[in-house]
């Protein structure tokens, strides 16, 4: 199943909106007492802060799993986020619809056929 073109468009549209703005960020030195929050723009946030704000704040309904992980690659910088976060995302964006379907199948039918025989 692909993604509607409409969905698509909707997207990228709430993505330009979100990198648009400023963002809260708490700054201050370990030595003081008294910290403050600021306002940054959206090129000054940390590329974790940027993935969660994408993953949480868009409607990725309509939007495969594939053309997710590959648009929030191209929106952040994947060297600066951890191990996991990349390789998932990564994974999403290599991986087709059909072979996870395959992946699912062959596990499934495995459990199947232990059970069976367990009778």
């Amino acid at each position: 199943m692909a993604s509607e073109q409409k969905r698509l468009d909707q997207v990228c549209r709430h993505i330009a909106r979100i990198k648009a703005g400023d963002y809260p960020a708490i700054v201050g030195r370990s030595e003081e007492t008294s910290y403050r929050v600021v306002e940054r723009p959206w090129k000054d946030l940390a590329e974790p802060s940027k993935l969660a704000i994408l993953q949480d704040a868009v409607d990725w309904s309509g939007i495969t799993n594939r053309d997710q992980a590959m648009i929030l690659l191209s929106e952040i910088d994947p060297g600066k986020i951890t191990d996991a976060q990349r390789t998932r995302l990564i994974d999403a964006a290599t991986n087709s619809y059909e072979d996870k379907l395959r992946e699912a199948a062959a596990c499934g039918a495995g459990r199947q056929k232990d059970q069976g025989m367990e009778r």
